[in-house]
C-alpha cells in the first residue's frame, strides 16, 4: 500500500484477523492485498471462536512475549522440540518443567 500510513500495529490470531476481513468484505468488495490475506485466514485458521483467547489466558502466567503467545496458539505445537524451538528467540530460559506445563495447557486446549 503505496502512501500509506500505519496507524498502529499488533498481534492477532489469524481468526482474529479472518473475522475482521469476513466484515470488511460484508461493507464491500475487497482490496487485493485484503482477499489475499483473507483466503489464507480462511485456508489456515484451525481454532474455533474463543478458544485461542481460553490458550493465550491459560499461557499469561508464563510471561511470553505477545509474539510469541499468538505463534503458539496459533500453530499449537505437537511435541516438545516444536515448542522449544519456538520459544528460543525469547529473552529468558525456560525450565523443563515450565516447558512441560505450557504443553499441558496446549494439550487440554486442542
Amino acid at each position: 500500500m503505496i502512501g500509506k500510513k500505519t496507524e498502529s500495529e499488533e498481534m492477532v490470531s489469524l481468526q482474529d484477523a479472518k473475522e475482521v476481513l469476513e466484515a470488511r468484505k460484508k461493507e464491500g468488495e475487497l482490496r487485493y492485498e485484503q482477499q489475499l490475506a483473507y483466503d489464507h485466514a480462511a485456508k489456515f485458521a484451525k481454532a474455533e471462536k474463543g478458544a485461542p483467547e481460553k490458550l493465550k489466558k491459560a499461557l499469561k502466567e508464563f510471561e511470553l512475549s505477545e509474539k510469541a503467545l499468538v505463534k503458539v496458539v496459533e500453530i499449537g505445537p505437537k511435541n516438545m522440540m516444536t515448542l522449544k524451538q519456538m520459544l528460543m528467540h525469547e529473552n529468558r530460559t525456560f525450565s523443563d518443567e515450565e516447558f512441560s506445563k505450557i504443553m499441558a495447557a496446549i494439550k487440554a486446549s486442542a
